[in-house]
């Protein structure tokens, strides 16, 4: 049966394009949960999954960067993610968003996907305190003393994350099959 499967070059790699980012992801997800949880910078773990999540959204286009952001999400969300369940809704709808209006309004460059990069990841790690201010006894000051500088700690991991995500970009092409 596989003797029949032809595949032209192009399609190759496409498929390389995704296995990289696939690997990219896997790596990050590692790097968060296992390195950066042990050692918090300050006291904070970091929160880098998101941007590369947005990145790879940024680049891809809304429909092929939303299919990754989808099943990416439910990988965090089955990974033990901090309100991981939130994640696999709130990602998704915010990177795509996030790629829309990065296409739409600015331009494909580095600063441009920093500020989209900001606010999904400002929105999604203030639903994430809000619903523990819901359901957990803790202060809403938290969002200053926690979401801020979460943020802005996790926000250097895009000077790593775009480039990267930039040149697998450039290796598989337009992924129309």
């Amino acid at each position: 049966m596989l003797k029949h499967l032809h595949m032209t070059a192009r399609q190759w790699k496409i498929v390389l394009k995704w296995a990289l980012y696939s690997l990219l992801f896997l790596v990050t997800l590692v790097a968060q949960d296992v390195i950066l949880a042990k050692h918090p910078i300050f006291g904070i773990k970091l929160t880098v999954v998101p941007l590369l999540i947005v990145c790879v959204c940024i680049r891809e286009g809304p429909e092929s960067g939303g299919v990754f952001a989808l099943i990416t999400s439910v990988i965090c969300c089955y990974s033990g993610a901090d309100y991981g369940n939130v994640s696999v809704a709130l990602l998704p709808v915010c990177s795509i968003l996030a790629a829309v209006f990065c296409r739409r309004v600015l331009t494909l460059r580095f600063l441009s996907t920093l500020l989209c990069c900001l606010l999904v990841l400002l929105i999604h790690e203030t639903v994430i305190l809000g619903l523990k201010v819901l359901l957990t006894p803790i202060s809403p000051k938290n969002l200053f003393t926690v979401v801020l500088p979460r943020v802005g700690l996790s926000l250097p991991a895009l000077l790593i994350q775009y480039p990267l995500a930039k040149t697998i970009h450039k290796t598989g092409g337009s992924h129309d099959l």
